[in-house]
């Protein structure tokens, strides 16, 4: 997922692998420390895109069923 950050303040400055121009950046997939520390110091995220599964045109959506177990767990011995 991809992030656009606001710092609360203006400047350039470079956190983790974040390099902030003016105080803003944009992020893809930063780690969910990275995403915690950002908001607990007051920078403002928001989500740019959020990619939906991509979908099989030929063989319709992806199956949500479960898999199911193997032959060797069902044997008893």
């Amino acid at each position: 997922m991809r992030y656009e950050i606001t710092a609360p303040h203006e400047g350039d400055e470079q956190l983790a692998d974040i390099t902030f121009a003016d105080g803003r950046a944009t992020a893809t997939d930063p780690g969910e420390g990275l995403l915690l520390y950002l908001r607990r110091h007051g920078y403002t995220l928001d989500v740019i895109d959020d990619p939906q599964p991509e979908q099989d045109t030929e063989n319709g959506p992806p199956s949500t069923k479960p898999a199911g177990r193997s032959a060797a767990r069902n044997k008893r011995g």
